[in-house]
């Protein structure tokens, strides 16, 4: 994605040498910080036309069937840039299936949704859009609200130049991509790898060093500590009744009550004390319990109260810088 003086604030930035400091170097090699653009899309270039569509059409609930809900309602900027439910809502009332993952950063990751079906941040955006559960719209719908606009046509033109039909289904969605890129949340963890020593405290530099020693840093690893590789809930200890999600629970009493069917894609750590409820199912709300329940699952064995809240203590550490959260 060219640059177009959308420049984000990250440690990387900081100038002047970084002393020597070997939980540093290790964290870089397995972390690394987030990147000070917009990563660039693959066959969709930005410019700050899409930039502009794309976040006009991110907070639109014309979008949606009903004219209620927008990517913003269930991505909400304000927060985590995730819902707070335990699962989504549907228009109809109906209650989903899988927890809403956060739209921060989400560009970062390698695929989406929590069974990671689909690598391309366009079609997931496009998804909601269309499906039951969410927006609950269609192209032909989308296309005739934006055409009967004022002010759409015009910025679709501009954003997607020299189509003859520039107000389609396919960039609204292209629009909608090039915007969400943009939404990185640098906070202290990047300014400490950065070099600035004061970022992170004593208490969440020793809680990286448990995050990292207890094995953590290999499923949540990269800028986002998360978003690629699948591996199953429960690689040690299988997470009982009360975690699963409702289709999972009734699934194993119809059929195998003994069925491991908890692969999923690795969750993003970013901002990750902003969006609670967690797990695939949202069925745990307090990020210290999350965290045990992760180590007894992943690694066989309860860790101590206080290791517990050192790791917490740093993954409050990525919650970075939301981006602006005000409808255009």
């Amino acid at each position: 994605m060219r640059s177009f003086s959308l420049v984000l604030a990250s440690a990387a930035a900081l100038a002047g040498p970084v002393a020597a400091d070997p939980l540093r170097d290790a964290a870089a090699e397995f972390f690394g910080p987030l990147p000070t653009t917009a990563p660039e899309i693959e066959s969709n270039p930005a410019n700050p036309e899409k930039l502009a569509l794309g976040r006009a059409l991110y907070f639109d609930a014309r979008l949606s069937a009903t004219g209620q809900f927008s990517c913003n309602t269930c991505h909400n900027l304000a927060g985590g840039g995730d819902d707070d439910l335990a699962t989504p809502i549907g228009l109809d009332g109906q209650a989903g299936l899988r927890n809403t993952s956060t739209i921060l950063n989400a560009a970062l990751n390698e695929s989406h949704f929590w069974d990671g079906r689909e690598v391309d941040l366009a079609v997931q955006g496009d998804g909601p859009i269309k499906a039951g559960l969410a927006m609950l719209n269609t192209p032909e719908a989308i296309v005739a609200v934006l055409n009967a606009d004022p002010g759409y046509p015009t910025m679709f033109a501009a954003a997607f130049p020299g189509e003859a039909e520039a107000v389609t289904h396919d960039n609204t969605a292209r629009a909608i991509e090039v915007y969400a890129a943009t939404l990185i949340t640098p906070g202290p963890f990047d300014a400490w790898l950065g070099g600035d020593d004061g970022a992170l405290s004593e208490t969440e530099k020793a809680g990286l060093q448990m995050f990292m020693d207890r094995g953590c840093s290999f499923c949540h690893y990269g800028p986002n500590l998360g978003g690629a590789g699948y591996y199953p809930l429960g690689l040690v200890v299988l997470p009982g009744a009360d975690l699963q999600a409702a289709d999972e629970v009734a699934g194993a009493a119809a059929a195998d009550p003994d069925a491991e069917e908890f692969t999923f894609r690795t969750a993003p750590l970013r901002n990750i004390a902003l969006t609670a409820p967690y797990f695939h199912s949202g069925k745990v709300s307090d990020l210290s319990q999350a965290v045990a329940i992760m180590a007894e699952a992943q690694l066989g064995s309860p860790i101590p109260a206080e290791e517990v809240a050192g790791i917490v203590a740093f993954l409050n550490s990525l919650t970075g810088t939301l981006p602006d959260s005000a409808a255009p």
